[in-house]
């Protein structure tokens, strides 16, 4: 008899294991963990419907999970890892494709504790902010963000140029050569390193010779404006200059991201002897507006976008503070 009770309590014990790994409510999917992302209109707090909302893993660049939200404002992501750090990017479905809307991109380590994410977003012009046009450097220009910033600047004040005409007459230039092995080029504070055009060997050039480029078409062009090197300068100064009507064109990585330097992609800066890493991920876009938290601004890449104002002026002063104002 106690053969027959073991027989039947051993059948038990079988039925329940093949039970629970039939459950779809099993352990290992409880564990399962998710993450809601609510947006939410930047003034109100009010539910923001719709938006198409992307996680892009900062340290390998890539689009981990998109998503489109409900009409709540609610995207559930489900790819996430726990202790990663990823950008999360709001924008309407529309601007996914044409680039002329808002983009909200926000920097946070996903804590699987913390099932949801509230992500500000703004996606209406007010007074706060300069109408600085759209001026998309691709795919003429895929390493021209920063004559292609200062043409959206330009066009601002009413003048009417275009990037090509910004990157092959006035923007100053100089090869990347090979000399004995080593690559030699200019100081990207003197001249752009190579050609804006070029996506194989392009690269990229500081404040300076965007400054000599705004001077010199305003000078072809007798329009009634100057321009400040502004490299150095604090946040608060460039704030006060965008509340003043002044859009900056500034300095700062791509997605705000770590910046990224590539030693065989340096160069030697001429006059010197040491060859200097080279930026991965630099990128410049024009400063438009201040709504508290939040900054606005015209990327090349992406049209308009929202940043957390300390997260964009971190990446500013990483990249050592490079910035170009035009005043009326």
């Amino acid at each position: 008899m106690w053969t027959g009770y073991k027989r039947l309590l051993l059948i038990g014990i079988m039925i329940i294991m093949l039970l629970s790994s039939c459950n779809p409510f099993s352990q290992q999917e409880k564990q399962k963990s998710e993450l809601t992302v609510l947006t939410v209109e930047f003034n109100s707090g009010a539910p923001i419907p719709n938006l198409y909302i992307t996680a892009t893993d900062v340290k390998t660049g890539e689009v981990v999970e998109d998503v489109v939200g409900s009409e709540e404002g609610e995207a559930t992501f489900s790819k996430l890892k726990e202790g990663r750090e990823y950008a999360i990017a709001a924008t309407t479905l529309e601007n996914s494709t044409t680039n002329d809307g808002y983009t909200t991109i926000e920097h946070f380590t996903y804590d699987a504790t913390k099932p949801y994410y509230r992500l500000q977003t703004h996606f209406s012009r007010d007074e706060q902010e300069l109408d600085v046009p759209v001026v998309m450097q691709n795919p003429e220009l895929p390493h021209g963000c920063e004559i292609t910033s200062l043409t959206a600047v330009l066009n601002y004040y009413g003048m009417n140029v275009t990037k090509l005409e910004m990157a092959d007459k006035y923007l100053p230039k100089q090869d990347i050569r090979i000399v004995g092995g080593q690559r030699i080029g200019p100081n990207p504070e003197k001249a752009f390193a190579g050609d804006p055009s070029d996506k194989a060997e392009g690269m990229y050039v500081f404040a300076a010779p965007i400054v000599k480029a705004a001077e010199a078409v305003i000078a072809d062009k007798k329009a009634d404006l100057r321009v400040t090197n502004r490299t150095g300068a604090s946040q608060d100064e460039i704030l006060q200059l965008v509340r003043e009507g002044v859009p900056v064109v500034t300095w700062v990585t791509l997605d705000l991201s770590e910046p990224k330097t590539s030693p065989p992609k340096g160069w030697i800066y001429e006059g010197e002897t040491e060859s200097r890493e080279a930026y991965m991920n630099l990128h410049a876009v024009v400063l438009t507006g201040h709504l508290g938290d939040k900054v606005v601004v015209m990327d090349p890449l992406k049209g308009f976008v929202t940043y957390n104002v300390d997260q964009f002026f971190k990446s500013y002063q990483k990249l050592g503070k490079h910035a170009v104002a035009v005043h009326k």
